[in-house]
Protein backbone atom coordinates (compact mmCIF):
# COMPACT_ATOMS: atom_id res chain seq x y z
CA UNK A 1 0.00 0.00 0.00
CA UNK A 2 1.45 3.38 -1.02
CA UNK A 3 1.58 6.13 1.59
CA UNK A 4 -0.71 9.09 1.06
CA UNK A 5 0.81 12.27 -0.36
CA UNK A 6 -0.92 14.82 1.87
CA UNK A 7 0.00 18.41 0.93
CA UNK A 8 1.99 20.74 3.18
CA UNK A 9 -0.33 23.61 2.22
CA UNK A 10 -3.85 23.62 0.83
CA UNK A 11 -3.45 23.88 -2.93
CA UNK A 12 -5.48 26.27 -5.04
CA UNK A 13 -7.31 24.36 -7.78
CA UNK A 14 -8.88 25.97 -10.87
CA UNK A 15 -11.03 24.97 -13.79
CA UNK A 16 -12.81 27.06 -16.41
CA UNK A 17 -15.58 28.20 -14.02
CA UNK A 18 -14.42 28.08 -10.38
CA UNK A 19 -11.45 28.24 -8.05
CA UNK A 20 -11.04 26.10 -4.96
CA UNK A 21 -8.92 27.92 -2.38
CA UNK A 22 -8.10 27.53 1.30
CA UNK A 23 -10.70 28.69 3.80
CA UNK A 24 -10.16 32.02 5.55
CA UNK A 25 -11.86 34.40 7.94
CA UNK A 26 -13.65 35.95 4.95
CA UNK A 27 -15.56 32.68 4.53
CA UNK A 28 -17.28 32.77 7.94
CA UNK A 29 -20.12 35.14 6.92
CA UNK A 30 -20.95 33.23 3.69
CA UNK A 31 -20.78 29.94 5.67
CA UNK A 32 -23.22 31.33 8.23
CA UNK A 33 -25.64 32.46 5.51
CA UNK A 34 -25.60 28.95 4.00
CA UNK A 35 -25.74 27.17 7.36
CA UNK A 36 -28.79 29.15 8.52
CA UNK A 37 -30.82 28.48 5.36
CA UNK A 38 -33.38 26.12 6.92
CA UNK A 39 -34.26 24.20 3.73
CA UNK A 40 -30.62 23.77 2.74
CA UNK A 41 -29.63 22.60 6.23
CA UNK A 42 -32.56 20.19 6.30
CA UNK A 43 -31.67 18.66 2.92
CA UNK A 44 -28.07 18.25 4.07
CA UNK A 45 -29.12 16.86 7.45
CA UNK A 46 -27.10 19.57 9.19
CA UNK A 47 -27.93 21.45 12.39
CA UNK A 48 -28.45 25.22 12.17
CA UNK A 49 -25.82 27.16 14.15
CA UNK A 50 -27.05 29.36 17.00
CA UNK A 51 -24.96 32.37 15.97
CA UNK A 52 -22.25 33.53 13.61
CA UNK A 53 -19.78 32.93 16.46
CA UNK A 54 -20.02 29.23 15.53
CA UNK A 55 -18.27 30.17 12.29
CA UNK A 56 -14.95 30.72 14.04
CA UNK A 57 -15.18 27.22 15.51
CA UNK A 58 -16.14 25.82 12.07
CA UNK A 59 -13.09 27.45 10.48
CA UNK A 60 -10.75 26.31 13.27
CA UNK A 61 -12.08 22.74 13.05
CA UNK A 62 -11.14 22.61 9.36
CA UNK A 63 -7.73 24.17 10.01
CA UNK A 64 -7.08 21.60 12.76
CA UNK A 65 -8.11 18.71 10.51
CA UNK A 66 -5.69 19.90 7.85
CA UNK A 67 -2.88 20.37 10.39
CA UNK A 68 -3.40 16.77 11.58
CA UNK A 69 -3.44 15.59 7.92
CA UNK A 70 -6.95 14.32 8.53
CA UNK A 71 -8.90 16.51 6.13
CA UNK A 72 -8.82 19.22 3.54
CA UNK A 73 -11.63 21.69 2.80
CA UNK A 74 -11.72 24.35 0.12
CA UNK A 75 -13.83 27.46 -0.40
CA UNK A 76 -15.62 27.46 -3.78
CA UNK A 77 -15.26 30.80 -5.58
CA UNK A 78 -16.69 31.37 -9.08
CA UNK A 79 -14.33 33.15 -11.47
CA UNK A 80 -14.84 36.90 -11.46
CA UNK A 81 -16.10 36.85 -7.86
CA UNK A 82 -14.37 37.18 -4.51
CA UNK A 83 -16.91 35.67 -2.11
CA UNK A 84 -17.16 31.93 -1.59
CA UNK A 85 -20.46 30.34 -2.59
CA UNK A 86 -19.81 27.01 -0.89
CA UNK A 87 -17.23 24.54 0.31
CA UNK A 88 -16.02 21.10 -0.72
CA UNK A 89 -13.74 18.81 1.20
CA UNK A 90 -12.32 15.41 1.97
CA UNK A 91 -12.25 13.94 5.48
CA UNK A 92 -9.67 11.16 5.53
CA UNK A 93 -10.64 7.73 6.85
CA UNK A 94 -7.90 6.44 9.13
CA UNK A 95 -9.56 3.05 9.71
CA UNK A 96 -10.20 1.62 6.23
CA UNK A 97 -8.05 1.51 3.11
CA UNK A 98 -6.74 4.92 2.08
CA UNK A 99 -10.03 6.67 1.66
CA UNK A 100 -12.00 9.77 2.50
CA UNK A 101 -15.54 11.07 2.94
CA UNK A 102 -16.46 13.85 0.53
CA UNK A 103 -18.70 16.73 1.56
CA UNK A 104 -19.98 19.65 -0.51
CA UNK A 105 -22.27 22.57 0.27
CA UNK A 106 -23.35 25.26 -2.20
CA UNK A 107 -25.44 28.33 -1.43
CA UNK A 108 -29.06 28.00 -2.55
CA UNK A 109 -28.76 30.99 -4.92
CA UNK A 110 -26.10 29.00 -6.82
CA UNK A 111 -27.93 25.69 -7.04
CA UNK A 112 -28.40 24.23 -10.55
CA UNK A 113 -25.42 26.13 -11.97
CA UNK A 114 -23.01 23.14 -12.04
CA UNK A 115 -20.84 24.75 -9.36
CA UNK A 116 -21.17 21.78 -7.00
CA UNK A 117 -20.44 19.34 -9.81
CA UNK A 118 -17.29 21.21 -10.83
CA UNK A 119 -16.11 21.45 -7.21
CA UNK A 120 -16.71 17.75 -6.54
CA UNK A 121 -14.88 16.72 -9.72
CA UNK A 122 -11.85 18.84 -8.83
CA UNK A 123 -11.76 17.59 -5.22
CA UNK A 124 -12.10 13.99 -6.44
CA UNK A 125 -9.26 14.32 -8.93
CA UNK A 126 -7.05 15.86 -6.28
CA UNK A 127 -7.91 13.24 -3.66
CA UNK A 128 -7.62 10.20 -5.89
CA UNK A 129 -4.60 11.19 -7.98
CA UNK A 130 -2.59 13.77 -6.03
CA UNK A 131 -3.15 12.52 -2.47
CA UNK A 132 -3.38 8.89 -3.57
CA UNK A 133 -6.70 7.89 -2.02
CA UNK A 134 -8.05 4.51 -3.12
CA UNK A 135 -11.70 5.28 -2.44
CA UNK A 136 -13.86 8.34 -1.76
CA UNK A 137 -17.24 7.95 -0.11
CA UNK A 138 -20.19 10.32 0.10
CA UNK A 139 -23.73 10.22 1.39
CA UNK A 140 -26.97 12.02 0.72
CA UNK A 141 -30.50 11.81 2.02
CA UNK A 142 -32.82 9.93 -0.32
CA UNK A 143 -35.15 12.97 -0.30
CA UNK A 144 -32.37 15.18 -1.71
CA UNK A 145 -32.53 14.27 -5.43
CA UNK A 146 -30.21 17.09 -6.53
CA UNK A 147 -27.37 15.76 -4.36
CA UNK A 148 -28.03 12.21 -5.51
CA UNK A 149 -27.82 13.33 -9.16
CA UNK A 150 -24.65 15.35 -8.51
CA UNK A 151 -22.87 12.35 -6.99
CA UNK A 152 -23.98 10.02 -9.78
CA UNK A 153 -22.93 12.57 -12.43
CA UNK A 154 -19.47 12.67 -10.86
CA UNK A 155 -19.10 8.89 -11.14
CA UNK A 156 -20.13 7.77 -7.65
CA UNK A 157 -21.97 4.45 -7.39
CA UNK A 158 -24.45 3.45 -4.70
CA UNK A 159 -22.64 1.32 -2.11
CA UNK A 160 -25.58 0.80 0.24
CA UNK A 161 -28.89 2.19 1.38
CA UNK A 162 -29.32 2.77 5.10
CA UNK A 163 -32.88 2.65 6.40
CA UNK A 164 -34.10 5.21 8.93
CA UNK A 165 -32.83 4.72 12.47
CA UNK A 166 -32.64 6.65 15.74
CA UNK A 167 -29.53 8.57 14.63
CA UNK A 168 -30.91 9.38 11.16
CA UNK A 169 -34.69 9.38 10.68
CA UNK A 170 -34.40 9.50 6.86
CA UNK A 171 -33.17 6.97 4.31
CA UNK A 172 -29.48 7.67 3.65
CA UNK A 173 -27.85 6.65 0.37
CA UNK A 174 -24.13 5.84 0.70
CA UNK A 175 -21.96 6.22 -2.40
CA UNK A 176 -18.37 5.47 -3.32
CA UNK A 177 -15.93 5.92 -6.14
CA UNK A 178 -12.50 4.33 -6.52
CA UNK A 179 -9.38 5.44 -8.32
CA UNK A 180 -9.62 2.36 -10.56
CA UNK A 181 -13.27 3.02 -11.47
CA UNK A 182 -12.42 6.52 -12.70
CA UNK A 183 -9.81 5.14 -15.09
CA UNK A 184 -12.14 2.71 -16.86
Amino acid sequence: MCPLRFPEAIPTLRDEAITLRSLGDEDIAPWYARATDAESADLAGDPIPASIAAGAAWLQRHRDLFERKAGIRWAIVPHGETTSVGTVGLLLDAVNEPGAELGVVVARARWRQAIGTAAVRMALRYGLYDIGLHVVRAQALQRNPASLRLLEKCGFRVARVAPPCAAEPDVMIHFEITATSTRS
